[in-house]
Formats: structure tokens, sequence, C-alpha cells
């Protein structure tokens, strides 16, 4: 669905870098600190307030009405798709360019079977996201989802529509050159609309964001806020559209470290895992960085199919932890679904987290014990900084098992994929006008259900 985007004034901010900023959840709090130094414009001081509840979120709806009434922050006046492209590296890789665009995502209910999450949520960042988005009305980041395109014939009409100079561009603090244009043309956009009507839609990253947005549309609905014509804007969510099968798009691990927990011995924890896994000792060697020792390890097993999982809790070596194929391992699993089974972050949590460790799924997903960083190198310092009492490193989970699970109806571990680049903030947002009546791009024939909208002829 297009819509009315908000975005920054070019006039007003012709550096889009001293104001975007990446998602909320990878922000640490020194980094937050230095975002907000860089301008007082700059999205983070309204995504991620500073403060306490309730008052950071009535801070945050101050911060963006004035930004609007100062014309920092401008709303397009008719609707439009924002193609975008994303050049980056990763590792020392060659580059690569992932192509998308922002439109509005009907919110579906769980059993609809059209948009499909497959990570579990935490109700802390849940929460924060409602309260954030009921306090402002305002969607600040997009959820980024997925669809699948083998043949490339939409992300070619996708590119093939970015023929100009951008609108906008940005050189973000990663390195990622972030291109967008708006799309505005009517025939362009009901070609691109009709190309995804026979698509599903798998959520990447922000789960969180999609059932806030749920759980705001719900209470909106109660107060009678959807009773007026066409669409209420609460209805839809603002998404980043992808192609998974797209070779732009890369997939990367969460690893998760552990902390806080009283009981916690490296070697006894061996030990009690030995029933389950195959446990493998490595001294790290030469000269190569540690992390892609690890890394490299991770793959051997992985290339062989065993599952596993990487252990580091200080000093010149780590393990290597490999599922065995025995009775005693599949007992353990047995009351997972076949397809979480084939996961190595499910062993994780499963065999490791709650069957040797003894954290439940509730401390899971609380973030009581765990925390959670894509970068090897990362979990490891904080390993030797005593942020952390043990890094837990994993493989990249595979595409399809992605889709496979969430096509299943089910869930993986919160946190277990890591989409990259992330979509900046502030780059697009999404007010939501109740006064908004929103209109598919489709002729009244052609009008059917679509993960873009319900097939509205308005307009």
């Amino acid at each position: 669905m297009p819509f009315r985007g908000l975005l920054y004034s070019a006039s007003r901010i012709p550096d889009l870098k001293s104001v975007v900023a990446p998602p909320y959840d990878v922000i640490s709090p020194d980094k937050a600190e230095s975002f907000r130094a860089r301008d007082a414009h700059n999205i983070v001081h309204a995504d991620l307030p500073a403060g306490e509840a309730p008052a950071k979120y009535t801070e945050a709806a101050s911060l963006l009405r004035s930004w609007r009434a100062e014309g920092v922050i401008e709303r397009d006046d008719s609707p439009a798709l924002y193609v975008t492209s994303q050049r980056y590296s990763v590792r020392g890789m060659p580059e690569k360019t992932r192509w998308g665009f922002f439109a509005l995502l009907k919110i579906e209910d769980d059993d609809a079977g059209i948009v499909l999450p497959h990570e579990k949520t935490m109700d802390a960042p849940r929460r924060d996201r409602f309260e954030l988005m009921a306090a402002t009305r305002t969607q600040l980041s997009p959820i980024f989802v997925v669809y699948s395109d083998p043949s490339g014939a939409v992300s070619g009409l996708i590119e093939a529509l970015a023929h100009r100079p951008p609108d906008r561009w940005v050189s973000d603090d990663a390195g990622v050159d972030t291109r967008l244009w708006r799309l505005a043309d009517p025939e362009a956009m009901r070609t691109l609309t009709a190309s995804l009507q026979s698509h599903k839609i798998w959520i990447a990253d922000g789960h969180h964001r999609y059932a806030a947005s749920r759980e705001l549309r719900d209470q909106l609905r109660s107060e009678g806020g959807s009773a007026a014509a066409g669409h209420p804007g609460s209805d839809y969510v603002m998404a980043y559209f992808s192609n998974i099968d797209a070779p732009g798009l890369t997939i990367l691990p969460y690893h998760r470290a552990l902390k806080g927990l009283d009981t916690f011995d490296a070697r006894l924890m061996a030990r009690k895992a030995e029933s389950m896994f195959d446990v493998k000792h490595f001294s790290f060697e030469g000269f190569d960085h540690r992390a892609e020792q690890i890394r490299r390890r991770l793959r051997e097993v992985s290339d062989r199919g065993r599952l596993s999982v990487a252990l580091y809790s200080g000093g010149a070596e780590f393990h290597l932890f490999l599922l065995k194929p025995g009775q005693e391992a599949q007992a353990v699993l047995s009351s997972l679904p076949e397809p979480l089974r084939a996961l190595d972050v499910s062993i994780l949590h499963r065999g490791i987290f709650e069957s040797v460790l003894g954290i439940g799924p509730e401390d899971q997903r609380s973030g009581r014990y765990l925390r959670y960083t894509e970068e090897v190198e990362k979990a490891i310092n904080w390993v030797d900084a005593s942020e952390a009492q043990a890094a837990f490193l994993l493989n990249t989970p595979r595409r399809q098992q992605m889709m496979s699970v969430a096509e299943a109806g089910l869930q993986m571990p919160q946190k277990s994929t890591y989409f990259y680049p992330k979509v900046l903030t502030g780059l697009v947002m999404n007010s939501l006008d109740p006064a908004d009546e929103l209109s598919l791009p489709v002729p009244a024939a052609a009008a059917t259900t679509s993960p873009l909208g319900s097939g509205s002829t308005e307009g």
C-alpha cells in the first residue's frame, strides 16, 4: 500500500547521516548517547528516548510534534512507494547491493497465513514499542519483510524504477551506502503492487514492532478507532520489502552471551552436556583472528551435516558441542516439531540452556541471563572484559530453514537471524493519522486479497 511518508526535509537536513540511525534494538547505550549528541534532530531522540516510562514516551511525542511544526520533518503531499538500494560488504567480501522498497503492510492475525513471523518475541521490547507508538502515533522505523521471487521479476521491476538519480543518499557509520527514490507514478505503483499479490510475506526483522502494531490496532478498534471510512492507518504497519532469493540479501547468525547465572561453571557444563553432545576442545592457533578460527570450525561441522554450538569462556581455547545422533539427545528434542529440530539455535536453547543450565523458556524470553550480538568478536570481548560469563556461537541459519519454520506456523527462539544490513531508522516514517483513507493502486477488476492490502477500490 502506498502511503504519505514522513521524511526529513532536504533543505533543513541536507546531510542525513547526522539524523538517521540503526534500529533501536542494535544500539548500545553508549552508541545511543553518541547519536543523540550528533544532532538535536537525530531520530534516536524520538525512537530510543532517554529517561523513564511513561514520561519518555510523552517526551518523544512532543519532540516529533515540534519537529513537524519547525519543518524539520515533512509529510509527503501524496501517497508513494519508496525504493531503496543498499551497497555494502561483509567481512571484506565483495560488495553486494540489496534492493527493496517501503510500503504499508496489512496487519494480519496469526491464523491468516499471509504474514509469517519466524521468531518468538520478548515481553519488554514488545511493550516498549507499543507504548512509544501509542504515544507518538508514528511508526518511526519499518519492519523488515521478505518475499520469495526466484525469477527476480519483482526485483527487476524495482531496480528498473530507480533509473534516475536518488532523491536522498546517505553513507552510514557501517559504510553502507543507502539511496532512496520516491516512486509516485500511479501505473508503476499498480504494477508493483499487483506483482506481489500472490506472494507470502515473511517477517525478517521487527517481530516486536509488528506485534506492537497489532496490539495498537486492536486497542484502537476496541475504542472505535477503526470505524472511519476506508482503511484506518492503524490497520497497517510500515514495512521494508526485499527479495529473499536475491544475491544482495545477507543473513548472519545471532550469538548469545551468558550473564548473571550464579551456578555457571564452563567445565562442569561441558561434562553434563556429554550425554547429548560430542564435546571437542580446540586451542587457538597461529595469527588468525580467534573469531575466524571459531567460524571456520563451525562451518566445517555444518558442511558435514552436524548440528553444533561453539562455546568460549575465556582463555586460549574454545569448545564445539556436536549433537549426538543417539536416543538420549533425541529424547530431549522430541517435544520440538521437526523443522525446529534441524536448527543449531534450537539445540542451544533446548539442549544446553534448558537441559544443562536450567534456563527455562520464560527466563530466555525475559533476557535475564542472555544478551545478543551478530559479531563473534564482540561476544568474545564481552567474556574477556568480564561482561559475560560465556559466549555461545552459531552458524548462520539457512534461508529455507527460516521460511519452512514460519510456513509451519512455528517460531525459532528469539533473535535467531540477523539480516544485514539493517534498514535505517529515520529514512522514512509513517504517521498514523486517523483521518487517512488509504486506497490500493489497483483497478477494480483486479482487486483481490494482497499482502499489501485488502483490495479496496476507493479513490
